[in-house]
Order: C-alpha cells, then sequence, then structure tokens
C-alpha cells in the first residue's frame, strides 16, 4: 500500500501527463486527469489544492 506522499507524487505525474498529452492523446490525457482527481479524492484533497501545492 503506497502512503499519502506516493499518493501526492503519482497526483502530480499524472496532472503532469494529461498537460504533455492534450494535444495528442486527449482520451488517454483525460483519464490521467480523472485518475489524478480519484487518487486526490481518496485522501480528501481537490486537485486544484494538490497542483497549488505542487509550485
Amino acid at each position: 500500500m503506497r502512503d499519502p506522499q506516493e499518493d501526492l507524487f503519482l497526483v502530480e505525474a499524472l496532472a503532469e501527463h494529461h498537460t504533455d498529452r492534450m494535444d495528442g492523446q486527449p482520451e488517454r490525457a483525460s483519464r490521467a486527469w480523472a485518475l489524478a482527481g480519484e487518487i486526490a479524492t481518496s485522501h480528501g484533497l481537490e486537485m486544484e489544492n494538490v497542483l497549488r501545492k505542487q509550485k
């Protein structure tokens, strides 16, 4: 089982993948964003909060 910090890392990576793939692979990019959101929500976080912490 992953700890919350590992999940935060996954959320950040999936969000970055989403940004990088939106033009060429929009379906995969959308799935990455949705999965990131699911993981964030499982920890009681909103995507906006996760991405703000990333900066």
